[in-house]
């Protein structure tokens, strides 16, 4: 009990006491290492799920799925012996190439399944039955994210009258549409739960089901093993593009995508130049920094902006202080026209929190008052950066490679409603993508990350973030879009119910967006933006508590919008959200 008390217990005469736990599991057991062989990797993806603690249907709850262990590159296989594969009673046969282990990977683990090398993909049962997988590449990668998200959300009803026994919306929606009653295949074997989850067609799960936080893309040679236990950790699927082999020497191996910003090109292809908008590059050393790191509380944040003129300078410090500093902000400071010293410091102080680098940025370094700063010669960086004026990731990647957990990189400098935007966001411990998007980053200029979306640089008070999407239908009513973000640290899995009367007295996985929310007015829109576990957006503009707005504020706003749309909504800045349908 996390919030009790210590309990003493008296002994009347000398006894074995013998006390359990269960760890949560937040980082890897051991380390597996793997030759430059699909097999030997095909091996090694089999152990991943040994930190697992249970193969029933619980295992949709993030907290009995643990973090699987590590995958190096090496010059032989070696498991470590407390890693075993479980037993599970499936098999997930894959042909011996690495694209073919790398889109069956995530769905490998969750399934506690052995990955087996053979001449077509397909997962066999210890029921003797087979489901073959398509052969061509993208069909076998689609098919593979098909099955892990029905698989994985007919999991989490068959766990309602389980360990936490919950009363949710989605089951209301689908399970009158199910073939079977879910809880009644809670104590089936895994195979037997598979045969009938294969009666399902997908398309009744997809408009339920949370969207992955994470889907990645992996060249198609090992540099990407070592990304699989991360990615099967937050459950992404994966998808293969682009050349085993870079052409350019600063093409990423390994990209990734997040549901609140889809690039416009579908999946990206690591070999593009520049990268997509809307696309993160991954690297193992963005996933064990954090690890290392961990997380800033909320409230005790560290900021610093570095800019290069006194017009920005002042601008930048209005905008992080007017009419009052984010919530989240501890220490903030701007730094006007600094020295390549004074630079360098800010930019390898593993201190801060949140860098913005308003510096010119190119050929590896950022341009201080005296001199260029190489990146690539500093020991250490902040939790992120946050790079502009650049449509090349290279200085992002080499500050995570420094120590960082993430950067973001705007092709162009953004406005300061922006800046005050993102670095309110990151502050409270909102994921680094959604804080791009929602901020409206995303919409004013092209923008790139490095490290996984789900990244949080500050830990909430909240188990997860709310969003609230609202419209103005007049000045004093809006209509509500909610939803719920997930992170590396509020991973896929989790339920939630909300407590406010105006919204459906059912729990529901979190990551969903809702799109049949109640119409509340100005006031209760201002009750619910001063929730610590609020983020809200009005008409595609994002407020914040402390920018102390008042019912007249709000009316004021939506009377604006509406005149706006009553002119084909001339005016409008910000795009509107993106989410799967």
């Amino acid at each position: 009990m996390a919030d009790s008390g210590p309990v003493e217990i008296a002994l009347d005469r000398p006894l074995t006491v013998t006390v359990g736990a269960r760890s949560l599991h937040t980082r890897p057991e051991a380390t597996v290492t793997v030759p430059d062989d699909p097999a030997a990797l095909a091996e090694a993806v089999s152990v991943l799920g040994s930190s697992i603690k249970e193969f029933s249907p619980e295992r949709s709850w993030p907290t009995l799925r643990g973090y699987p262990p590590r995958i190096v590159r090496g010059g032989g296989l070696d498991i470590p012996s407390p890693l075993v594969a479980p037993d599970t009673g499936v098999d997930v046969v894959v042909r011996p190439e690495y694209a073919d282990v790398y889109r069956l990977s995530t769905l490998s683990y969750y399934l506690g399944a052995r990955m087996v090398v053979g001449d077509a993909p397909a997962i066999r049962l210890d029921t003797g039955y087979v489901e073959s997988l398509p052969t061509d590449g993208v069909a076998l990668e689609e098919r593979a994210a098909e099955l892990l998200r029905t698989w994985f959300f007919l999991d989490t009803l068959a766990r309602t009258e389980g360990y936490v026994p919950s009363d949710r919306y989605e089951y209301a929606q689908v399970g009158p549409e199910l073939p079977f009653y879910p809880p009644k295949l809670a104590d089936r074997s895994m195979s037997e739960r598979l045969m009938e989850y294969l009666e399902v067609d997908p398309a009744t799960v997809a408009p339920y089901a949370p969207d992955w936080p994470t889907e990645a893309v992996l060249r198609p040679g090992l540099a990407g093993a070592e990304l699989l236990p991360h990615l099967a950790h937050v459950l992404a699927p994966v998808r293969v593009r682009g050349a085993a082999e870079p052409a350019r020497p600063d093409a990423p191996d390994a990209l990734a995508t997040w549901p609140w910003f889809a690039p416009e090109s579908g999946v990206p292809n690591p070999d593009e130049n520049p990268l997509p908008a809307g696309t993160s590059v991954l690297t193992p050393a963005s996933y064990e920094n954090r690890l290392r790191r961990g997380a800033t509380a909320r409230g005790r944040v560290r900021v610093v902006a570095l800019v290069d003129s006194a017009e920005r300078a002042t601008a930048v410090r209005r905008a992080l202080s007017e009419p009052a500093v984010p919530e989240g902000v501890g220490h903030w400071e701007v730094l006007d026209r600094p020295d390549a010293e004074t630079a360098a410091a800010a930019l390898s102080d593993s201190d801060i929190d949140i860098a913005y680098c308003g510096l010119p940025v190119g050929d590896g370094a950022v341009v201080a008052a005296d001199g260029p700063v190489g990146l690539a010669e500093l020991k250490h960086a902040p939790a992120l950066t946050v790079f502009e004026g650049t449509e090349g990731v290279g200085e992002a990647v080499t500050a995570v490679e420094n120590g960082g957990i993430g950067s973001i990189v705007a092709a162009e400098p953004p406005s300061l409603p922006a800046i005050r935007s993102v670095t309110a966001l990151l502050e409270i411990g909102t994921p680094m993508s959604a804080s791009a998007s929602l901020s409206g980053l995303f919409a004013e200029t092209p923008t790139r990350c490095v490290g996984d979306p789900g990244v949080a640089v500050a830990s909430g008070i909240p188990l997860t973030t709310q969003t609230y999407s609202m419209r103005s239908e007049s000045p004093t009513s809006h209509r509500v879009r909610h939803g719920s973000l997930l992170s590396l640290s509020v991973r896929i899995g989790y339920e939630e119910k909300q407590l406010s009367e105006e919204f459906d007295a059912l729990s529901e996985l979190m990551g969903q967006t809702r799109t049949d929310g109640p119409v509340i007015n100005s006031p209760t829109l201002l009750e619910i933006l001063d929730e610590d576990d609020s983020i809200v957006r009005l008409n595609g503009r994002l407020l914040l508590p402390s920018d102390d707005l008042t019912a007249s504020d709000i009316e004021r706003l939506a009377r604006l919008s509406l005149a706006e749309d009553g002119d084909g909504g001339a005016g409008r800045v910000n795009r509107p959200e993106r989410h799967r349908s």
